[in-house]
């Protein structure tokens, strides 16, 4: 059955995943946080750019909402108070991704589209790696590509209701 043919709750991750963004930036933990600003900027679809050892395996995510935070310190918009100046003592000076990154879940081509929009709801991200057996990364899964299988269905309630009982 050719993908387009497909119910979402029928379609692959594999079926959909590249379909905007060819391929995901990546950076390894030893990168600095000017190389996550240049992945950013070269890839603006994308909210993160993912960190990956030396065999391609994903190992974390700096995304969007950690760099405008560090932004956010170096230039003083952070609010004052205790929590916000522990959080600069913290955050202020990292320079190397591997202090920056945080966990991220993936999926693979094999798993279905509702696994991964049950994992961008309850986790509140807007994309997803998606990694081979092995745990590298070969693609991303944006909510854009879930908006694109997403439509149909509304499309088909649509024509349900113009068809009537």
């Amino acid at each position: 059955m050719a993908e387009k043919d497909k119910r979402f709750s029928e379609t692959l991750v594999g079926d959909v995943f590249d379909q905007i963004i060819k391929r995901p930036t990546t950076v390894t933990v030893e990168d600095t946080i000017n190389e996550v600003i240049e992945g950013m900027l070269n890839n603006p679809v994308s909210r993160k750019v993912y960190v990956v050892d030396k065999q391609g395996k994903l190992l974390g995510m700096v995304n969007t909402d950690t760099v405008l935070r560090l932004i956010g310190y170096r230039t003083g918009v952070r609010d004052p108070g205790a929590i916000s100046f522990y959080r600069l003592l913290r955050d202020m000076f990292k320079e190397k991704v591997g202090t920056l990154m945080s966990p991220t879940r993936s999926v693979t081509k094999e798993d279905d589209l509702k696994k991964a929009l049950e994992i961008m709801i309850k986790d509140h991200v807007n994309d997803l790696p998606v990694v081979d057996a092995e745990g590298r990364i070969i693609g991303e899964l944006v909510s854009l590509e879930l908006f694109l299988k997403g439509r149909e269905l509304f499309i088909r309630d649509a024509q349900a209701k113009d068809e009537g009982p």
